[in-house]
């Protein structure tokens, strides 16, 4: 009791910064990812260009306005759509609830019969807008919660976590649903997800972020391209670690303990179980050539294959990095 009263009249407060030193623009018509860590300050970004919250100091501008301002003009151009919050309401039929955002955004009638028709065919949901919502599964609501986002063709959209929760054939229906609008009405889309598909399917730019500062600013392709690819190798009889490293010495090759990966749990690219004649090899592009010549030299090598590391891999690998220093 003593503590809790002491809280209460002296209670203890901690500050936490969310965002530090963001600074960035964004081409209109582009689709942009944000990555990082539960906490790294996603969804906060996003709210405060979404106008739902106001930066403690710097500026944000987006359509030209301050987003937290609101002004009409700004919140008929913009949409915010959150995975994991329902927007429209769960006790009506998804038509009923476009029919109200039709009269809020005051789309004339024949165009927003139109874009409707359009966005259910598309999405594969016209059987469903009779349906109320919490009757409907969450693929299905995910689907709904999207088209009375873009009813009022926004400029800019806004999207929080988009596929949380989809299986895989329904989040790839609402990726090719969003490139498509992306590309038709030039719409500018800013997306979070921990879903690395979601990223490098969609993304033309990618900022990875981390405890509120951005890590890096690049695209998808890049940062595949800039890291090592996977030498997997399987030998008649397993090569001593000393052999292996003095093999590689000889040509000029020092590797470290964590570029060897001996008995991989499965290969994926040959299909081969755990064995004790497997090394997975990292290496830069340029090097898996001449480390090859060498081994092949020294020992003899029954399966080779050459992996791409994905997506989530690299981003793994850029924060262990980030974080030792």
């Amino acid at each position: 009791m003593r503590g809790t009263f002491k809280l209460l009249f002296r209670p203890e407060y901690q500050t936490r910064v969310a965002l530090e030193g963001i600074s960035f623009e964004i081409q209109e018509g582009s689709i942009t990812g944000l990555i990082g860590a539960n906490g790294a300050g996603k969804t906060t970004l996003i709210k405060i260009m979404a106008g739902l919250l106001p930066p403690t100091s710097g500026e944000a501008r987006v359509l030209g306005v301050t987003p937290f301002d609101r002004p009409l003009s700004f919140r008929q151009q913009i949409s915010l759509v959150m995975g994991q919050k329902a927007q429209l309401w769960w006790d009506l039929p998804a038509i009923d609830a476009f029919d109200l955002i039709r009269s809020i955004y005051q789309i004339p009638k024949p165009v927003y019969r139109k874009r409707l028709k359009h966005m259910t065919e598309l999405l594969d949901v016209a059987q469903h807008t009779g349906t109320q919502l919490r009757r409907l599964s969450l693929g299905e609501r995910m689907k709904m919660e999207l088209i009375g986002a873009l009813l009022h063709w926004p400029r800019v959209i806004f999207l929080d976590e988009p596929t949380i929760g989809l299986d895989v054939v329904a989040a790839h229906h609402l990726r090719e649903f969003l490139r498509e609008f992306n590309q038709e009405e030039g719409a500018t889309l800013i997306l979070t997800s921990h879903n690395m598909d979601d990223i490098e399917r969609l993304c033309s730019r990618v900022l990875i972020l981390r405890s509120g500062r951005i890590l890096s600013d690049t695209t998808a392709q890049a940062l595949l391209s800039s890291e090592q690819k996977t030498l997997k190798l399987r030998f008649a009889k397993r090569p001593g670690e000393d052999a292996l490293h003095a093999a590689l010495k000889s040509g000029g090759f020092r590797l470290n303990a964590e570029a060897l990966e001996r008995n991989p749990r499965h290969d994926r690219g040959s299909g081969h179980l755990e064995s004790s004649n497997f090394i997975h090899i990292y290496l830069k592009k340029d090097q898996i050539l001449g480390v090859l010549t060498l081994l092949s030299q020294r020992f003899e090598i029954l399966e080779i294959g050459i992996d791409e590391q994905d997506l989530e891999q690299v981003i793994q690998r850029l924060f262990l990095k980030e974080g030792q220093r």
